[in-house]
């Protein structure tokens, strides 16, 4: 198999859509659009006919190559609408243009590596009843009480309002990653793929919790969702999580959570029936002796202090 490197200017982008569109284990992430959102230089190692592709966010630091896991893209990889077998993984990987690389993978490119990554994602198939029976008690109990607080869905196409409310209130989103939501919202309303769905308080109109959804083919991806302090306190979030169950209950979709490692996140997922869904963590050997120097450089300081 001939495996080819081709800068962002070659690439034949048409042939490499389709390819991940068909790909069984095509991801949003992974889509030109997506890519020049989140790593904009992006590059691509593929077949010459583009029947297996595995898109490079390489970058490049004092002359020297790496690469590294874009914000806000989960999972990237090699990706084909062939069989993946673990020798032509390899072949991608052994042929990666960098001296250090740390990238998530997709959960198709799975071959026993040690270092995994939970997503939780949710079946939404089933109708909203069998859906619900699946919620943990106390996810239903506190619906209850979001219904009792005077809750009101708000269904917009205005993604500004809820990149400004991100602005204000989200500890994560900040900076360059939130100018990065913007620039993928902005491409995901392009591209027909953008959903955005808000709480209020239905006394005073105020904006309490938000998410922006993404669909692409039979997924619907959890980003960007924030909640005031309020929205917190009232469970404006598990009250949106659950109109938008009911609203795609029934068709061919699943919830797209993202994550995640932090176990009370985790928890909360997994209270509306959410089940995991395993990928990979690809570390190159430089980059792992990098990560190595770094943990004991750390630890020595520390060990300094100490005395």
């Amino acid at each position: 198999m001939k495996i080819c490197f081709f800068k962002h200017a070659d690439i034949d982008r048409e042939k490499y859509d389709q390819c991940i569109w068909n790909a069984s284990n095509g991801v949003i992430y992974a889509m030109s659009w997506y890519l020049d959102a989140v790593a904009p230089d992006w590059q691509l190692l593929a077949t010459p006919d583009y029947s297996f592709v595995m898109p490079v966010p390489r970058k490049q630091k004092f002359g020297i190559p790496y690469l590294l896991q874009p914000w806000m893209c989960q999972q990237l990889g090699v990706f084909s609408p062939e069989n993946i077998s673990e020798e032509i993984y390899r072949r991608f990987m052994k042929k990666i243009p960098a001296v250090g690389c740390i990238l998530q993978l997709n959960s198709g490119n799975l071959f026993g590596q040690k270092e995994l990554r939970p997503n939780y994602i949710l079946d939404i198939r089933p109708d909203y009843e069998t859906i619900r029976s699946r919620y943990h008690n106390n996810t239903r109990t506190d619906l209850k009480k979001a219904a009792e607080a005077g809750l009101l869905i708000d269904y917009r196409t205005d993604y500004t309002a809820i990149i400004e409310l991100t602005r204000q209130h989200s500890p994560y989103y900040t900076g360059k990653i939130v100018d990065i939501a913007t620039q993928l919202a902005e491409k995901a309303h392009e591209n027909d793929s953008l959903l955005v769905r808000c709480v209020r308080d239905k006394t005073t109109s105020e904006l309490l919790s938000a998410v922006l959804f993404f669909r692409w083919k039979n997924r619907l991806y959890y980003l960007l969702p924030v909640s005031t302090d309020k929205g917190k306190k009232t469970g404006a979030m598990r009250f949106l999580i659950d109109h938008f169950i009911a609203e795609f209950a029934g068709k061919d979709y699943w919830i797209d959570f993202e994550g995640s490692a932090i176990p009370s996140v985790a928890q909360f997922y997994r209270n509306f029936g959410a089940v995991v869904e395993w990928y990979p963590v690809f570390r190159s050997f430089l980059a792992r002796i990098n990560a190595k120097c770094r943990y004991i450089q750390k630890n020595s300081i520390s060990l300094q202090d100490n005395n």
